[in-house]
């Protein structure tokens, strides 16, 4: 459960930022981010499980289970996690530790390259009663890199575990508009820590994840206006009017993020189109390009997402 609120993102690919914050004197990747999913500089952030090639050209040519373990393992993502299945028997969690995803950038001379599940951990959620989520250390080799190997979240990172990413099963986001692209079957979507899809998953709204107790996933139009909240998206265009690293105070509709302690100005109520209404903007002085109310009167009844500007 977020207690004190944490650092938004501008998009999927923002630089780790260093901010004093009192406690937050080093904002975490798993809350400032460390870059969007690639291999050799070509983009795996989405990729579809029978081969169709991506946005950047990227795709899927073969998964081989971990060594020693026999059988025709197909990937999939099920409830937001990686699985493998052969027949009757699954891999899920550390057994998909050793396993390798193979991808293929465009070219006829382009050669597949091995992405190992080089490590698994669960992550405790940012919501009150939602499951912990599912995150892989996803690595691949490459020559340059100073231990021959690199995390596929591109952060400056030596540590080749130090960075795991989640997972979100049948959706991608559109990172110009700041739009969820919705019911994308056999489509996924790898989250760099810190990312917006990394933090919607880490909120509980993960397309394939059972939202706020529910028995169900929450709905596109509340995971449009989880992104909008997340990127300050405040005119609903794609325009994000913050920078990585920034910090802010945030409560939904449910109850399962739910601040405490002393809260700051209300910044914005927030739906799947932006925001309903803006008082004080996350970044001090910022001009937006768009005619919003005061946001005297306006509650998070109106919305998803209510979000407060931290007191100095």
């Amino acid at each position: 459960m977020a207690t004190l609120g944490g650092c938004d993102t501008e998009d999927e690919a923002g630089e780790l930022e260093m901010r004093d914050w009192g406690d937050w004197s080093y904002c975490p990747p798993r809350t400032c981010g460390v870059n969007s999913a690639e291999v050799n500089a070509r983009s795996i952030r989405e990729l579809n499980l029978d081969g169709v090639a991506n946005s950047d050209g990227m795709r899927i040519v073969g998964f081989l289970a971990p060594q020693g373990i026999l059988g025709n393992y197909q990937l999939g993502v099920e409830n937001d996690e990686l699985v493998a299945r052969s027949g009757s028997k699954v891999l899920r969690g550390s057994g998909l530790v050793g396993a390798t995803i193979l991808v293929k950038a465009p070219g006829l001379l382009s050669l597949p390259v091995p992405i190992l599940v080089l490590g698994h951990d669960e992550v405790e959620p940012w919501a009150e009663g939602a499951d912990p989520v599912d995150t892989y250390a996803l690595v691949y080799p490459d020559l340059s890199a100073l231990l021959g190997s690199r995390n596929v979240c591109n952060g400056d990172l030596t540590d080749l575990l130090a960075t795991t990413a989640s997972v979100l099963g049948g959706e991608t986001y559109d990172l110009a508009t700041k739009t969820v692209h919705a019911d994308q079957s056999r489509w996924f979507t790898i989250a760099c820590p810190g990312s917006a899809a990394d933090k919607l998953r880490m909120f509980g709204y993960g397309p394939q994840s059972n939202f706020a107790g529910t028995g169900h996933p929450a709905t596109p139009a509340q995971r449009q206006a989880t992104l909008k909240m997340v990127t300050a998206d405040y005119c609903g265009g794609g325009t994000s009017y913050t920078e990585n690293g920034t910090y802010i105070q945030w409560d939904n509709a449910a109850g399962t993020v739910v601040m405490e302690g002393e809260l700051g100005e209300v910044e914005a109520v927030w739906t799947s189109s932006g925001a309903v209404c803006l008082g004080s903007t996350r970044i001090e002085d910022t001009v937006v390009g768009c005619n919003l109310p005061s946001c005297a009167g306006h509650t998070l009844a109106e919305g998803e997402w209510i979000t407060h500007v931290p007191p100095l």
